[in-house]
């Protein structure tokens, strides 16, 4: 990225939390000129919707000597380290509350990737979106897809628009409004995604891709899939190249995630498969709205003078659980470890018990805090079953999914899985399924990617992911997979995973 000096030196300028709160990564010039160069070759009006480092707009006059060039952005700091080096007109002030009705022959943007808890103002502009162009959005959309909406409504007719966005809402519920936009009015011309997103943004880390959009007929969209900038050099987005994967509108549907139209993977098909929420409910763990306040060793709980009645067992980092099974033994080891393994769990009777620690959070302002502030009681903690079955929100590397045979509850480091009543007895099967390889295979495919390999999971996307139906399991099956599981609560055999992963293959492929 030798292009990036300059940026760098900015964010070394400016603290990190001004950068997060901007959402300022910036796009390195190959980018900037491969989406000018279709955007704006015949444009006469060019709208870049969040102009940062005036990168596009160096670009665009590559290509296009004579159009006009409007930005707009709020930052008062990028502009003037920036200045304005193309002499275009750029408006300080949020392009989400701007004029609605200008019209431009080309849109260009990296725009802020900010999610919804960040956008100031959200349910006033969810209601100009609405307002504007008749389409309902959730209050869970984030700030790209806004600013993506708002440009297509300002797009000609004749107008081209390429942004350079995060693949992540083409596999998320909150990007349902605008996919079925793309599908009823055949908007996407072109998808590029990059395998490779480390090469993109110095100081970001997140999925990455360029989408094409134009108003003109057109019956499929093409997904390229590059591994590196270099094959940019062999793509014409006018062409329609062989190198595409070629999606006919008829086969895009709104519910679906589009990661294997993104990726081009192979979908392979399985049989006997149902959605999870057939047999259990996924819901997150518990949120304190600030685990250092909340969240206890045994040691902090004696610096801090409070009682043992005032907290519950709970377990906080995904980190301390090293096993796939946890019992009341490990819990007690790892609080002997003064592992942070408590959570205050007071009334306002029990309160009164430690009003000093109150008086603490009070000073250091926890009551004014997002989740702390929305209850009766700041102080008081939400109410969770324990679950018997926790998975990781997020890896790197393979799911983490634990059997929990002890008292405690968990944070949001975990989901947890309750089994549904009419299915208590297939409690242990759930589990030794969610173990194997071929029943982590099948439930990724409702994965979220964020980047550099990570994959998180919404409750949503397990509840709504599918697995074996695991009504169709034979008894002599439901014996054997409950004997192996007694056995792994002792000690984890890798064999023992590959019997189970044969037994529950011979359900599912074909």
């Amino acid at each position: 990225m030798s292009d990036m000096k300059k940026e760098r030196t900015y964010t070394d300028l400016v603290s990190n939390e001004h950068v997060k709160s901007f959402s300022q990564y910036f796009t390195i010039s190959i980018i900037a000129d491969f989406m000018a160069a279709w955007v704006c070759k015949k444009a006469k009006k060019i709208l870049d919707p969040a102009v940062g480092n005036s990168v596009f707009f160096k670009s665009i006059r590559k290509t296009n000597k004579t159009c006009k060039m409007k930005g707009y952005e709020i930052d008062a700091k990028i502009l003037h380290f920036f200045g304005n080096p193309t002499n275009s007109e750029i408006v300080q002030d949020d392009y989400l509350f701007a004029n609605w009705d200008e019209k431009y022959d080309g849109i260009i943007c990296n725009p802020p990737y900010n999610k919804f808890q960040a956008i100031k103002n959200r349910h006033n502009l969810l209601n100009q979106l609405h307002c504007h162009t008749g389409i309902k959005y959730s209050g869970y959309t984030n700030q790209y897809i806004l600013f993506l909406a708002k440009s297509i409504h300002q797009l000609s007719d004749r107008g081209r628009l390429a942004y350079i966005i995060p693949t992540e809402f083409f596999n998320s519920s909150y990007g349902s409004a605008i996919k079925q936009q793309f599908i009823q009015q055949k908007l996407v011309r072109a998808v590029i995604n990059f395998q490779n997103n480390n090469e993109l943004f110095f100081n970001a880390v997140t999925t990455c891709c360029m989408i094409f959009i134009d108003k003109e007929p057109k019956k499929h969209v093409d997904f390229y899939n590059i591994k590196d900038l270099t094959e940019l050099n062999s793509i014409d987005i006018e062409t329609s190249s062989e190198k595409a994967r070629h999606v006919d509108y008829s086969f895009l549907q709104v519910e679906e995630k589009w990661r294997t139209f993104l990726n081009n993977e192979k979908e392979r098909n399985y049989k006997n498969l149902t959605d999870f929420s057939n047999f259990c409910k996924v819901s997150r763990g518990i949120a304190t709205g600030d685990n250092d306040f909340f969240c206890f060793s045994h040691s902090k709980a004696i610096k801090k003078s409070i009682p043992s009645d005032c907290f519950s067992k709970c377990i906080c980092h995904s980190a301390d659980i090293k096993t796939n099974f946890f019992s009341e033994t490990d819990f007690k080891k790892l609080a002997n470890s003064d592992k942070t393994v408590y959570l205050l769990d007071i009334d306002e009777k029990k309160g009164k018990k430690i009003e000093n620690y109150i008086a603490e959070g009070l000073l250091r302002g926890v009551d004014q805090k997002y989740l702390p502030k929305t209850r009766k009681i700041w102080y008081s903690m939400e109410k969770k079953d324990v679950a018997p079955i926790w998975i990781t929100t997020a890896n790197r590397s393979g799911l983490k999914v634990v059997r929990n045979l002890s008292s405690a509850n968990n944070l949001t480091t975990f989901h947890s899985i309750f089994v549904k009543k009419a299915f208590s007895n297939l409690t242990d099967v759930i589990f030794c399924y969610l173990l194997t390889p071929i029943g982590q295979d099948i439930l990724r495919k409702n994965r979220k990617e964020l980047g550099n390999g990570l994959e998180k999971f919404q409750p949503g996307d397990l509840n709504s992911a599918k697995v074996v139906n695991f009504q169709l399991l034979s008894k002599e099956d439901i014996n054997t997979i409950n004997s192996i599981a007694k056995k792994m609560s002792e000690s984890i055999d890798p064999l023992n995973i590959n019997i189970l992963d044969k037994i529950f293959r011979a359900y599912v492929m074909n």
